[in-house]
């Protein structure tokens, strides 16, 4: 029977958040897997649970060091995926992700969990093999799947507000020809007399234009790099990029076209060390504005007036009408908070959505924040990105095209994104090596 800590978690009817200060590892395993190994009973609404793992200098020795990677290692193995941009809607159910809360300095772990009875039909993704039902090829919520079987229009759209950076077009340009691999996979599995099952039989008869996909993409990848519009970081990847290919250009034996490359990769790192850090640092145009930008900086104003109102309550008594609106400063934040969520790009790094996040908080309060008497307008809430707190570069645990997964019926034979697939799973295509001879320094 499930009591304690473990107990209340499975008895929220609403988003709560546990704090697991003086918990050891083992006792967080057990509390994970108590709370989450059997789906929750059928709520009205997706809630959200959020465990605080750990926080600052001044209150670290409170968590135990493992505690954030023993408590994701165990909702894992609860077949739980990792998705950054998960939030709170039943689409989300079975996902969980990892925040910093700047505000406060605290790492947490938030989880949605599985849901029976209303919400099941949102667990399908992973729970369908539990239900005995068959699992698809690609979860349909993945940005693969949607590359894959999208038209040609559809998909420049989804190119330009999904992938709207240099970083995340290339990353784009990995999945398609993951997919293109997967595909060439299935048409060999028929080449060689063997039948498909109906998942793949499904994905072969969608799927379609990936060679003009990748070829648009690769077209709007070069747009950034010939109009200079790039971060430092994207450019000292293509930097790392011209160097592996001029190395290798000059280890091939001399001909008219090798001489011809290396002429186009000595102009490229010419024109790259033209752009310096500073002018790339000083662009008002790039990286872009958040997806969602209007609707955020509409609601950061709606704040204003409420953070000062929140100052004079701390000194002395408020009317009722001023509780009343005071009451709507949390709900306007939690908003906030998911069109920030909301606006992550498909294939975006962690540390390239932090710096876009705030530069448009740094963009609002340059405005706005001084002129109001409010402050930090942004409300320094939790980060839609956050820190893994794993250390290094938060590099996603991708499946490889083909890979049979965990639970999984697709066949296995052997790409992705912030987008962990929201069904059972995970990830759709691996981040694969950067192809030093790409169009990119063709």
């Amino acid at each position: 029977m499930v009591s304690g800590l473990a107990a209340s978690i499975r008895s929220c009817l609403e988003s709560t958040t546990f704090d697991l200060a003086g918990h050891d590892t083992t006792s967080i395993q057990s509390i994970a897997h108590d709370a989450f190994s059997t789906p929750f009973p059928p709520l009205e609404q997706m809630i959200r649970i959020t465990f605080v793992v750990g926080a600052g200098k001044l209150s670290r020795q409170k968590y135990d060091a493992k505690a954030m990677q023993v408590l994701t290692s165990a909702l894992r193995e609860l077949d739980y995926v990792e998705d950054r941009g998960a939030g709170c809607s039943f689409d989300s159910a079975g996902c969980f992700k990892t925040q910093h809360d700047t505000g406060k300095n605290l790492f947490t772990v938030v989880v949605f969990p599985k849901v029976s009875g209303a919400g099941g039909d949102a667990n399908k993704a992973s729970g369908d093999a539990a239900n005995g039902e068959e699992d698809s090829l690609l979860p349909t919520n993945s940005p693969g799947y949607k590359i894959a079987v999208c038209s040609m229009s559809t998909f420049q759209t989804l190119l330009s507000s999904q992938c709207p950076t240099y970083a995340q077009k290339r990353k784009c340009i990995e999945c398609i020809e993951g997919l293109i691999e997967l595909l060439q996979s299935i048409e060999d599995k028929l080449m060689g007399g063997h039948p498909l099952d109906s998942a793949e039989q499904s994905l072969y008869d969608e799927v379609g234009e990936l060679k003009e996909k990748l070829a648009h993409t690769q077209k709007e990848a070069a747009k950034h790099v010939d109009e200079g519009l790039l971060t430092v970081q994207e450019k000292e990847m293509l930097v790392e990029m011209n160097q592996k290919r001029l190395s290798k250009l000059m280890k091939e034996k001399n001909s008219a076209a090798v001489a011809d490359k290396l002429k186009k990769a000595l102009a490229r790192k010419e024109y790259l060390q033209s752009l310096t850090d500073e002018k790339l640092s000083s662009s008002s145009t790039y990286p872009p504005a958040l997806r969602h930008e209007a609707k955020i900086t509409s609601l950061r104003k709606k704040l204003l007036p409420l953070q000062v109102l929140e100052g004079k309550a701390k000194g002395g008594f408020l009317t009722i009408a001023e509780t009343k609106a005071l009451a709507e400063k949390e709900e306007i934040e939690s908003e906030i908070e998911q069109l920030e969520e909301a606006s992550y790009g498909w294939f975006e790094e962690e540390d390239a959505f932090e710096a876009r996040l705030q530069k448009s908080r740094e963009k609002f309060n340059a405005k706005f924040g001084k002129n109001n008497g409010g402050g930090n307008a942004s409300a320094k809430k939790t980060s839609a990105a956050g820190k893994t707190g794993r250390g290094g570069k938060n590099v996603n645990n991708w499946v490889l095209p083909g890979q049979k997964q965990k639970g999984s019926s697709a066949w296995g034979t052997s790409a992705g994104t912030k987008s962990s697939t929201k069904g059972k799973g995970g990830s759709v295509f691996s981040a694969m090596m950067m192809d030093e001879s790409s169009s990119d320094e063709d």
